[in-house]
């Protein structure tokens, strides 16, 4: 049973050390420590076995060296050269046995610290079990004979003497006095015939103990290891001994208490001036490691961060802070003219102000008469190209105005009429002129955070999106956000959870058309005053205008009102259901509420979209079933691994639950067959929680679930 127990152990050790290199390695170089530890070894075996939980003298100081290092984020591997002594000293009225043997020990274990389970302090200390494999060497001798060559002779008074006590000159004896000088080698006495046995032997080692990490480099542990040996004879008795010294089965055992201090050896890399990346001006190492966090997640942990709060939209440097291009002061992330002259002087906003400008600027500022300019307080901050940006001249400016949004075309990039024409069933689309360029648009967002939120859930929806796009700070255009910001962003809203808007329950809205044109007209001239929505239809070759986006028909015949009012008297309103054309009958508007000139065969004559057929409302229903795949399901926060393969996967679904629990699911599928052969392209990611999901009605299903509940 001792055996299997041995074994079994042996096998647990080669699967953690198989496992540990085989999955979650670490993605960093490996950086061993070196340690020099101290500690008691005690003995654990026949000699004074009767006394073993309370004897002192068993104990002897031991030293050890060691080579340590981590295999994966749960696992460290550890080699170690020990040197100790044990002892024992037995006196009975049946027997008097004493030994010292000098131990010489080789160990390599497998370490696990409890990652991910143990989160609690973690930075400071953490709890660990360990178990590997020893080779020791065992040199067992006793204290026969005191420092004259006196052989020692335990009376049953408790007395040792110079005679035995039934040798016949027993009365000339004198006492002794033991010297503790382990002289006589156990082995060679051959007390039960066992002849020069090997004096080496191999152990099945268990820890446990508490790790300190006192900085990023020094480490100080505390741990007690037991030994299950492989030999009885460490202290030369056995069960082939007879008589009183007659063993038991069981092999000996030790246990080693020690502590030890370990230093890290990883490198830093230095430049010319000695100083590293994880050191200050003084070459004083910064305690980084201490505090892995990245509040403002740019890349760079806060320790190390020059810029702890940069905006998302800006990209950093190896010091956090945004990249500034063309040296003006301004950022790259909230530069209108990003490639600005070296030298030349620019506003708040990163454009260069001309002479011309300047003029202005000193005209009205000695102007005291107000003829030039109405009254208000008006401030240009001017900013020197090349200048060194300082901390507070890094937070974001104010702007007039300041918005996202996603553009999905213009008047310089193509779209296809039609395509342009469909998006009339989105509530936040809207025809946006900048400049020279009209943009179409959906949405407008208070943070690059949830635009790139909605352009990802646009996108599961099959919409092309063209671009990301700020106002600029004037407000007179709109800057295209570069694909690199939009992937970093992407990265954040993936971590976090952050969904955007649901585009497949989307409400009902109304819209009044204004007009349609055989040609393009200038809107601002023909409807001025009115915010106009522009979309378009290759099939009859008109250019319609819309304006408004009303939640009910009394909203937008409110509206239609109005603009009788301002001549424009051939409107009617037009109503979308799931971003797709409907009658106003369909669209739900009672009889009491329709005009009395209005008919529903005349209305579907002004539809370009395709009229849909059938009422049947199983098959409605149908068309609303969404397939999807649940890729990950994380409570608290998302690993990088899982991070990263998220990463490859998008478009993606994120939706929070409860106890600060994410799920994470794939992009929309049309069909369920397309989902299932996704589910098997994604087994190769090795995620755990895949699973294929219905999504009715804004929740979600496994077929199973879905079955069950609707049978079907």
């Amino acid at each position: 049973m001792q055996s299997l127990i041995k074994y079994s152990i042996v096998l647990a050790f080669l699967v953690i050390a198989q496992q540990a290199f085989s999955q979650d390695t670490l993605k960093q170089v490996f950086r061993p420590r070196i340690g020099v530890g101290t500690g008691v070894m005690t003995y654990y075996g026949e000699v004074q076995n009767y006394q073993k939980s309370f004897a002192s003298t068993v104990n002897r100081f031991g030293g050890s060296l060691l080579v340590n290092a981590p295999i994966s984020k749960a696992f460290n591997i550890e080699f170690s050269a020990t040197y100790a002594k044990i002892a024992s000293n037995e006196r009975t009225l049946n027997r008097n046995l004493n030994f010292e043997s000098r131990i010489r020990m080789g160990t390599a274990m497998i370490y696990y610290n409890f990652h991910p389970l143990f989160k609690t302090g973690r930075r400071y200390y953490n709890p660990f079990l360990g178990v590997g494999f020893s080779s020791f060497e065992f040199l067992s001798k006793s204290d026969l004979y005191d420092r004259h060559g006196n052989f020692y002779h335990y009376w049953s008074d408790g007395s040792i003497m110079s005679l035995a006590e039934n040798d016949p000159l027993a009365s000339t004896a004198v006492p002794l006095h033991r010297d503790y000088n382990y002289e006589t080698d156990l082995r060679e006495l051959n007390a039960d015939n066992l002849g020069k046995y090997r004096e080496q032997s191999f152990a099945l080692p268990l820890s446990a103990g508490f790790e300190f990490h006192m900085s990023p480099r020094w480490d100080f542990k505390i741990a007690a290891t037991y030994y299950f040996t492989f030999t009885d004879l460490v202290d030369n008795i056995s069960d082939a001994g007879e008589g009183n010294r007659k063993g038991d089965p069981k092999n000996d055992k030790l246990l080693y208490t020690h502590v030890s201090l370990s230093y890290d050896l990883k490198l830093k890399e230095y430049d010319s001036e000695g100083i590293g990346p994880g050191m200050e001006d003084e070459g004083i190492p910064l305690f980084a490691e201490w505090d892995p966090n990245d509040f403002d997640k740019d890349g760079v942990i806060d320790a190390l961060d020059d810029c702890p709060a940069t905006p998302a939209e800006a990209l950093v440097d190896e010091h956090g802070c945004p990249y500034d291009k063309d040296q003006d002061g301004v950022p790259d992330y909230r530069d209108d003219e990003p490639d600005t002259k070296l030298d030349e002087y620019v506003d708040e906003f990163g454009v260069t102000i001309t002479e011309e400008d300047f003029n202005n600027h000193t005209r009205l500022f000695y102007d005291s008469t107000g003829y030039e300019h109405e009254f208000a307080e008006i401030r240009t901050e001017v900013i020197l190209g090349k200048r060194k940006v300082d901390r507070d001249d890094r937070k974001d400016k104010t702007r007039s105005g300041l918005n996202y949004v996603i553009i999905v075309g213009s008047e310089q990039k193509d779209i296809t009429v039609n395509d342009l024409h469909k998006f009339l069933g989105y509530r936040d689309y809207s025809t946006v002129m900048k400049g020279d360029t009209v943009y179409y648009t959906l949405g407008e967002f208070g943070s690059i955070e949830e635009a790139v939120a909605a352009k990802a859930e646009l996108e599961q929806q099959g919409v092309d999106i063209q671009r990301v796009g700020r106002n600029s700070g004037d407000n007179e255009r709109i800057i295209t956000i570069e694909d690199e910001v939009i992937e970093k962003v992407e990265r954040i809203n993936i971590e976090e959870g952050r969904s955007g808007p649901d585009y497949n329950n989307t409400e009902q809205l109304y819209r009044v058309q204004l007009g349609a044109f055989s040609k393009k007209v200038d809107a601002d001239k023909i409807f001025p005053g009115i915010e106009v929505v522009y979309g378009a239809s290759d099939k009859d070759n008109l250019n319609r205008y819309y304006t408004g986006s009303f939640k009910t028909y009394r909203e937008a015949e409110n509206h239609q009102k109005v603009l009788a009012k301002k001549g424009f008297k051939e409107t009617f309103v037009v109503a979308y259901d799931q971003q797709k054309r409907v009658t106003l009958v369909d669209a739900g508007v009672g009889k009491e509420e329709l005009p009395e000139n209005y008919s529903e065969e005349k209305e579907l004559e002004t539809f370009i979209e395709p009229i849909e057929n059938g009422n049947d409302n199983t098959e409605t229903k149908d068309e609303q079933l969404i397939y999807r795949v649940r890729l990950a399901q994380v409570d608290g926060e998302l690993s990088i691994e899982t991070l990263n393969i998220l990463m490859n996967i998008r478009p993606l679904k994120p939706v929070r639950g409860a106890n600060n629990s994410t799920t994470y699911y794939s992009t929309i599928y049309k069909t369920k067959e397309e989902r299932d052969a996704a589910l098997e392209e994604f087994k190769a990611y090795g995620l755990d929680d895949l699973q294929p999901i219905i999504e009715f009605e804004g929740k979600f299903y496994t077929d199973e679930e879905f079955k069950e509940k609707f049978n079907r």
